[in-house]
């Protein structure tokens, strides 16, 4: 939008009138120039009110017309563009606390029955408080371990803590010997959300409405809070077609996930995946690995058909592997080896060079687009 006039713009238009009718006063009764621009005269002071006035309706004026376009709209201005224009379920996600799964252990003692009931707090060495979602039960005489669910009672990424912070009960428990510590990173605290993700999630709503298709899907796993990033690949057999399964990749700001909020997006998502569609939520960030193969084949055999068996096969081998797992070139080989008429040398794989060891909460994945032939 072209920028509105300036204040001292619109006092220029204000004195240019002032000295143009001035000219047509008869000497004697004229405003001169000096009267104008001196700070401080009356008539100065008349035309820098009217421009101050002037320039804050323009301001207003401009502000409420982009307050009804998506790319202008800001605050509760765009909240309320997106209820009207878009959907009322298109709500602005609130800044959300982190949830990680709690495992508890005990080794010594009379090991009698022991149960922490909902909201036990427990604590990292910085004072971060996370509270049981659900209780953890001992049985007379386990030591464990026991797992619970729980939630931050703060909100904000700063509540996304790695592996094996939280190890401190906020209060004595009934038995001294339980010790506490979260075996995966807590995932899913966020700050409130901006303007920009609002308005991405608002451009998405369209082609998700139909419900059942991937957009759709990744669009249901945005909305659940402390959700940053979700992506969709559908699962295909040995012939390329789908096989009725659909696995989500979901991040929090930090790139993480957990199964507990793998659950929430998973109950989120009965809202927008097909019936009868199998929906597998993981919580990791996908890397895409690319794949060249230095083939032979058997004389006599349709070597384009059976290098796109080897594609299928090759990426239906890498994306059953798991998060943070290491990407063997053996799974490769024997992926290729699987398919009649395929020679697999020493030498078939030439990417990648070596094993590949994804980072903390990436998984690892390949396209049949990036499985291609050595040239």
């Amino acid at each position: 939008m072209p920028d509105y006039p300036t204040r001292a713009e619109l006092f220029q238009v204000g004195a240019d009138a002032v000295l143009v009718r001035a000219d047509a006063r008869p000497p004697g009764r004229r405003i001169s120039p000096d009267e104008v621009y001196t700070e401080g005269s009356d008539i100065n002071l008349v035309l820098n009110g009217a421009a101050s006035m002037a320039h804050e309706v323009l301001y207003q004026s401009q502000r409420r017309i982009k307050g009804l376009l998506l790319d202008g709209a800001e605050g509760e201005d765009l909240d309320r563009l997106v209820a009207d224009r878009w959907s009322p379920t298109i709500v602005r996600k609130q800044a959300s606390p982190a949830v990680v799964p709690l495992v508890f252990a005990r080794s010594s003692g009379p090991l009698a029955g022991v149960v922490m009931v909902v909201g036990t707090r427990f604590k990292t060495l910085t004072g971060l408080e996370f509270e049981l979602t659900a209780a953890a039960t001992f049985l007379p005489g386990s030591n464990g371990p026991v797992s619970a669910p729980s939630r931050a009672v703060t909100t904000g990424t700063a509540t996304n803590v790695a592996i094996g912070t939280i190890t401190l009960p906020s209060a004595p428990l009934p038995d001294p010997d339980i010790q506490v510590t979260n075996m995966v990173v807590a995932a899913g605290g966020d700050d409130i959300e901006s303007d920009g993700r609002l308005r991405a999630r608002a451009r998405r709503f369209y082609l998700a409405a139909r419900r059942g298709t991937v957009s759709a899907i990744e669009f249901g796993a945005l909305t659940v809070p402390g959700v940053r990033s979700a992506t969709v690949i559908e699962q295909l057999d040995t012939f390329g077609d789908p096989n009725g399964r659909v696995d989500v990749y979901i991040a929090d700001p930090n790139g993480n996930g957990n199964s507990s909020l793998g659950s929430e997006v998973a109950l989120a998502l009965y809202e927008y995946r097909a019936a009868g569609v199998v929906v597998q939520v993981v919580g990791a960030t996908p890397v895409y690995q690319p794949i060249v193969l230095l083939l032979r084949f058997q004389a006599g055999i349709d070597t384009a058909l059976a290098f796109d068996r080897v594609r299928l096969a090759v990426t239906a081998a890498v994306n059953q592997i798991g998060p943070q797992t290491t990407l063997a070139v053996s799974l490769i080989t024997e992926a290729c080896r699987r398919v009649p008429g395929v020679i697999v040398l020493d030498d078939a794989v030439v990417t990648p060079a070596g094993d590949v060891v994804p980072a903390v909460g990436q998984i690892i994945r390949t396209t049949l687009d990036l499985v291609t032939a050595a040239p």
